[in-house]
């Protein structure tokens, strides 16, 4: 599909998503809102299937994956000191931190397995 036409979908969708979510924001029907969404989710991506320009080459696609890694390992880094920090205040007088420190800590230990479980998944498909 070209470019215009994808636009002018999309466009068409917005609108209709948008009077379809004020519509039931109005009658209370919470229900429809969300259904809505996932429906004009489902429909944009549909649309995005056929489009057919070109995004970027594997150069691009090499950057992005190597900023994607470095963020979430400078992510995952920065919450678990930052947890640790936290836990060291706790015990150090400051009350309350214990938890936050903690979430932090353990959001990291989710993303890291995260990471492992993508990586096993990638490795099967891709080899290596």
């Amino acid at each position: 599909m070209k470019n215009r036409k994808l636009a002018i979908y999309r466009a068409i969708l917005s609108i209709i998503l948008a009077i379809v979510v004020v519509w039931s924001i109005r009658f209370g029907n919470s229900i429809l809102v969300v259904v809505a969404i996932m429906a004009g989710f489902a429909i944009s991506l549909l649309l995005l299937r056929k489009d057919k320009t070109v995004r970027g080459d594997e150069r691009i696609q090499l950057i992005n994956e190597k900023s994607a890694t470095a963020t979430l390992s400078t992510y995952i880094l920065g919450i678990t000191l930052v947890g640790v920090v936290l836990l060291t205040l706790d015990n150090s007088g400051y009350s309350g931190l214990s938890s936050s420190g903690f979430t932090l800590l353990y959001s990291a230990c989710v993303l890291l397995v995260l990471n492992l479980f993508f990586g096993i998944c990638y490795r099967r498909k891709y080899g290596g």
